[in-house]
């Protein structure tokens, strides 16, 4: 039972298969600062699957990072991970970018809440705030610049990487079954309507992670 997850949402393109019950080794693959083209793509799965020593046929669910993300990367990810997990019949599993952030930088949080915040480069930011063991507390929202530069003074973590460990685990985690209908509705997330003023927030002395999406090449 293996699950294969994908996170296109920043610069980075990562891919990575994992075990369900452990008795699989955990293998993810990253392609730094990669111009993203479909074309890549097969190759790239066929290095995953050979460096696992697993193959397509043996993914049973199937995790993307939906977003918020780079629109290229999250619209080509959807595409192939739909693509996939119709003709596999499997579960596809979304996941919020920001979800995967704080799942994957959890081990430091040290009894910490997390605050992750995603610059969109398009004037404001992502943000989202999970408590030291990863379960939300509050849902994604849309901040401005001027309130991310103001958060940044209790900021912990920067720029960090993203991965797709992350995203393998949280969606090994959900409770679904495949859906075609669900599938076939499966959008991307690029960004969120709601707005919120983190200095309206003293309390938030949290650790804070803060990934930057950069813009598509022309």
């Amino acid at each position: 039972m293996l699950t294969l997850g994908l996170n296109f949402a920043t610069e980075d393109l990562c891919l990575a298969v994992a075990g369900l019950g452990g008795a699989t080794p955990t293998v993810e693959k990253k392609y730094r600062g990669q111009t993203i083209k479909a074309e890549h793509l097969p190759d790239y799965l066929d290095e995953l699957f050979r460096a696992s020593q697993t193959s397509l046929a043996e993914i049973s669910r199937l995790g993307i990072a939906i977003g918020p993300g780079a629109f290229t990367g999250l619209r080509l990810s959807l595409v192939t991970a739909k693509t996939i997990a119709l003709a596999l019949h499997i579960p596809l599993v979304p996941v919020s970018t920001l979800e995967a952030l704080a799942a994957q930088y959890q081990p430091e949080a040290a009894g910490r809440n997390i605050h992750v915040i995603m610059d969109t480069c398009r004037g404001e930011s992502a943000a989202a705030l999970f408590d030291n063991g990863g379960a939300r507390l509050e849902v994604d929202q849309v901040i401005g610049s001027a309130d991310v530069r103001r958060a940044r003074e209790n900021l912990l973590i920067e720029n960090r990487p993203a991965d797709a460990l992350s995203v393998c685990r949280l969606a090994a985690r959900a409770e679904v079954v495949f859906d075609r209908a669900e599938i076939l509705r499966m959008t991307p997330r690029y960004s969120h309507a709601s707005r919120v003023n983190l200095t309206a927030k003293p309390e938030l002395q949290h650790l804070q992670i803060a990934q930057k999406i950069h813009p598509n090449p022309e």
